[in-house]
């Protein structure tokens, strides 16, 4: 079974494997290097090979001074060779009867044939050595690839929003929390996002792309005005093609709003907002839940769910049903409080469920195999009396085909969550949590867990993170990646996910 890693990559064919192809007669000291290698974890140990194929590179790079001459040259000798006399001794080195090629390039790459068979090239460009097997060139030794890097921003990041333009790219919606010069979109470009296009908004709290028929949106969720006592105003971007940019489309009253949810039901386009708290710092609100009007090609409310201090909605559906749940973080007195599960019933949400959680800042619905699982991110425990609880269980729960609800299935320890997700690695499956405070301090570790089946979730990685807002999982050419925002300091940061 595959495992998935953060680490530098791995030839398809092993290269002492390979040597071993084109170098029969040193088996032995190829042993030695696969046993170095597979007790290594960062770097590749090679054991000193027989005398007659090694010596130092600064005999083989005459015009190369700068190539550290204790790195060592494993000459491989291609099998038609092998049983040539060795010419004369030079220097204590046995030399092979013919000349040995190797090839010097800044990252263009010679051809590999039959007639380069066992011949050695090094891309001064990579810092890499390879060697022809007749038709590909494999690495030998090579510098690790970085497998991560900072996304530097203009101001802390609350949400990350990624999102596909076809024939256009990938993007990277980031909500910031500075005013000026506002939110940004990043497109990603040859493994690396780059600034596309800055947007006006006010204290961004959360992106969602969406798309009615073939036009695609853009909502944020603004938490306050444009200035103190104006009315907050949530905006709905859409994107043009001939520009090819996003611009404003309409615009909708909100109250301190945390999160957009987008989704369809019988063809018919919605948009739900989570209302945190009014003007005046009543949590115990209306959230609104809009439907796309195809006569006005506006949104309209279609419905209003009492909530209590909203920070997330999560859509999803289950066979036939489809389902709405809010996570509620503040009643204005307590964050122990119910968050609400609702279902789709003769046009309207209505109630389904109620779980008690702390501080909720998230829901993650997600399946594996024909389980169906809901994930609630606890931020904190505060009561009227007595300190708050950073250190508290996250819980997920399994829904119960016989009693048609959801169950606890299992809990986890987390430091004022506000984020999971889940993505999926070949046939593995993980979820990884956005740790963001303890009481103490903000630089913690936030943790990917990978499933087990009857051992649920267990951790199998720790990121270093600095106040973690988000986590994203996106693929592209390059490979798998994972990206998180901070909350407190103006960095993202992506990683990319190996497979070995």
């Amino acid at each position: 079974m595959e495992s998935s890693t953060f680490s530098s990559s791995s030839p398809d064919l092993h290269p002492v494997d390979l040597l071993s192809r084109v170098l029969p007669r040193n088996r032995e000291a190829l042993a030695g290097v696969r046993m170095a290698q597979e007790g290594g974890a960062r770097g590749v140990q090679f054991f000193r090979p027989t005398q007659a194929l090694t010596f130092p590179s600064s005999q083989l790079f005459i015009n190369c001074p700068l190539f550290p001459a204790e790195f060592s040259i494993v000459l491989s000798v291609p099998t038609f060779l092998s049983n040539l006399p060795v010419k004369s001794q030079m220097n204590d080195v046995l030399l092979p009867p013919y000349e040995m090629e190797v090839r010097v390039t800044l990252g263009s790459k010679p051809a590999c044939t039959a007639a380069e068979l066992g011949q050695l090239w090094f891309d001064t460009l990579k810092r890499g050595l390879f060697l022809c097997d007749g038709a590909y060139w494999h690495s030998m030794l090579q510098e690790e690839d970085r497998l991560d890097y900072d996304l530097y921003t203009t101001s802390e990041t609350l949400d990350i929003e990624l999102f596909q333009i076809p024939s256009v790219g990938l993007f990277a919606a980031m909500a910031h929390r500075a005013n000026k010069p506002g939110s940004a979109i990043y497109r990603w470009n040859h493994g690396h996002f780059q600034l596309y296009q800055n947007i006006s908004t006010f204290k961004a709290q959360a992106w969602k792309q969406f798309t009615v028929g073939r036009k695609m949106f853009l909502a944020v969720s603004n938490s306050v005005g444009p200035v103190d006592g104006e009315r907050e105003l949530s905006v709905i971007y859409r994107w043009r093609n001939k520009r090819l940019k996003f611009v404003r489309y309409q615009t909708l009253e909100t109250h301190s709003a945390r999160d957009w949810e987008a989704f369809h039901i019988n063809n018919e386009a919605f948009l739900a907002v989570a209302n945190h708290r009014t003007e005046n710092g009543n949590h115990n609100i209306d959230s609104v839940v809009y439907k796309w009007n195809p006569g006005t090609k506006t949104f309209e409310v279609n419905q209003t769910i009492s909530t209590s201090g909203a920070y997330d909605w999560e859509f999803f559906t289950v066979g036939p049903y489809h389902f709405l749940a809010v996570a509620n973080a503040f009643d204005g007195t307590s964050t122990q409080t119910d968050s609400s599960i609702y279902i789709w019933l003769g046009g309207a949400f209505q109630l389904f469920q109620t779980i008690r959680t702390f501080g909720a800042t998230d829901w993650e619905m997600f399946q594996i195999g024909n389980r169906v699982f809901l994930v609630v991110a606890n931020g904190h425990m505060l009561c009227e009396r007595g300190p708050s609880l950073y250190t508290i269980n996250s819980t997920i729960y399994e829904l119960d085909m016989t009693t048609k609800m959801f169950l606890k299935f299992q809990d986890i320890v987390t430091y004022s969550a506000v984020d999971w997700e889940l993505f999926s690695v070949g046939d593995e499956h993980f979820l990884v949590v956005a740790n963001s405070y303890d009481g103490s301090s903000y630089s913690l570790n936030s943790v990917i867990y990978r499933w087990q089946g009857y051992e649920g979730f267990v951790p199998v990685h720790r990121l270093p993170t600095i106040g973690c807002s988000d986590w994203e999982f996106f693929t592209s050419a390059e490979g798998p990646y994972l990206m998180y925002s901070s909350a407190k300091a103006p960095l993202s940061k992506v990683f990319k996910l190996r497979i070995h």
